[in-house]
């Protein structure tokens, strides 16, 4: 009787056989290429003018005024505290919704790991 080989040698190293073969038989590789181009729109959007970083520096700016009195750095009467909070939150949301749903397909590629 033929005991199943555990593993598998692979130019990128030695593989769980078993998750390889549930890989191969479901795992889509271009959803790789996918997640590099949504980096790049999300890393874009992150340091755009107007975007997650300018919008937190002008978050810091006026809660620096208000919580530490400190002199006014961000213009008054275009938004208000909460809502510039309000707005980064969204976009730190988005982002990790993003990311999240990266994580199911790294995950088979992390299952591919020796048990041994």
């Amino acid at each position: 009787m033929n005991k199943p080989k555990e593993t598998a040698e692979t130019p990128y190293g030695r593989l769980d056989a078993a998750a390889l073969n549930a890989a191969q038989e479901s795992l889509d590789t271009s959803k790789l290429l996918q997640m590099v181009d949504e980096l790049d729109a999300v890393l874009g959007g992150v340091r755009e003018e107007d975007g997650l970083r300018d919008m937190l520096l002008r978050l810091h700016g006026m809660a620096h005024t208000v919580i530490n009195g400190a002199a006014l750095s961000v213009p008054a009467n275009e938004e208000t505290l909460p809502e510039l909070a309000f707005d980064v939150a969204s976009e730190v949301l988005e982002i990790i919704s993003t990311l999240k749903r990266w994580q199911p397909h790294l995950e088979v590629l992390e299952r591919l790991a020796p048990r041994n």
